[in-house]
């Protein structure tokens, strides 16, 4: 395995990112038996996979954030991403992306991304696309 530019071998950042991904899941799933949506997407957007080239990894984030999006009601968006900071915002907004790119959900993702450009307005979408580790490529 290669270094990453932090010296630290893919493999280890790997197990890092699983290891992670499983807390969030826990804990997600959790919140949504408790209705706690708010907290359940900001839970949901905590450590993104970035600098991985692990596919599954990835898309195991980008579903669990699709699940906590499918379960907030249009009424409840806004309160939701009231509780963002704008670190989480521009994340949001990243998976909003790469939820419309698998054509599954288009409406509940563009409902979304009108209340998350609102909030973070124009600079969210240009940082999210500019950004070059992100959620929505691999490394």
């Amino acid at each position: 395995y290669r270094k990453t530019m932090n010296g630290i071998s893919e493999a280890d950042l790997l197990k890092i990112h699983q290891m992670a991904l499983e807390e969030r899941q826990n804990t997600v799933s959790g919140l949504l038996n408790q209705r706690k949506l708010p907290e359940a997407l900001a839970e949901s957007l905590r450590k993104p996979p970035t600098g991985i080239s692990d596919d599954d990894i990835k898309n195991q984030s980008a579903d669990l954030v699709g699940e906590v999006l499918l379960a907030v009601t249009d009424a409840d968006i806004k309160k939701c991403i009231d509780g963002l900071t704008p670190d989480q915002v521009d994340t949001l907004m990243k998976y909003i992306y790469r939820g419309l790119a698998t054509c599954n959900n288009s409406n509940a993702y563009l409902k979304w991304h009108e209340h998350v450009r609102a909030r973070g307005g124009l600079g969210c979408i240009i940082r999210c696309l500019a950004e070059r580790r992100s959620v929505l490529d691999t490394y």
